[in-house]
């Protein structure tokens, strides 16, 4: 199994693919619900899934899933992990309901395992969130990415330059219902970060111009979108 974790590691993926069906016969050969089993089959789904096979890459999942709920192991990483990983298929299959159900099942075993302020949970309400926003359930996702914001906030300082993505999609989920004054003041925390993390001319600071432009051109404030839309530009062309 480490060899195919190694060449799967290094993009080997066919080499990979072959060292993890290897490994999988052999765990088997003791027991078909065996945890190594589980391990495998999830190591294996990420070969798939890396590949865009993402119809190999759920049932793996979902087998993986079953085993770990027989062992019993809901409280430990693996099963809220091995949950992400299938809510991820699900996700980029474009089966948002079964995603963000299986997201939402994952986030309450990552909150038992791990406490609700643990930082891992934010990466899971943000899924859950983007899942919600592909569906246009945009009050639900608005919701979620609040809630991870705050997670986010209380771990790391209100600050800090891993809150970015999170602000920007929540800015413009705001954006998106017509929330125009709280987009707004999110779009202004989210440059003033950039800017102070990345320097003024960073490529990620022209993107939230833009996108800060855009907003403004909505409110009719023509002038402001202007003079952050030349900002960019000037970015961009360094």
């Amino acid at each position: 199994m480490d060899a195919g974790i190694a060449a799967y590691q290094q993009g080997r993926y066919a080499e990979a693919e072959t060292a993890l069906q290897s490994a999988l016969r052999e765990a088997e050969r003791f027991s078909s619900e065996d945890p190594r089993v589980a391990s495998t089959l999830k190591s294996l789904a990420n070969v798939y899934y890396s590949q865009g096979r993402f119809d190999e890459a759920g049932p793996l999942q979902r087998r993986g899933q079953a085993i770990d709920e027989k062992f019993q192991k809901a409280r430990d990483s693996s099963m809220p992990e091995m949950l992400g990983d299938l809510a991820a298929t699900y996700l980029r299959q474009g089966r948002y309901d079964d995603a963000a159900r299986i997201f939402n099942r994952a986030l309450a075993e990552w909150e038992k395992a791990l406490g609700p302020d643990h930082p891992r949970i934010a990466g899971a309400m943000n899924i859950v969130a983007e899942a919600y926003r592909a569906q246009g359930r945009y009050d639900d996702a608005a919701t979620m990415y609040q809630r991870a914001l705050t997670v986010l906030e209380n771990s790391f300082g209100p600050d800090s330059p891993g809150l970015t993505n999170n602000l920007q999609s929540l800015a413009r989920v705001y954006a998106r219902q017509g929330r125009n004054a709280e987009a707004e003041a999110v779009y202004g925390r989210l440059l003033a970060l950039r800017e102070r993390a990345l320097g003024h001319d960073h490529p990620e600071v022209a993107a939230t111009l833009d996108d800060y432009a855009s907003l403004l051109k909505k409110m009719d404030r023509l002038g402001e979108a202007a003079d952050l839309e030349a900002r960019a530009k000037t970015i961009r062309r360094k």
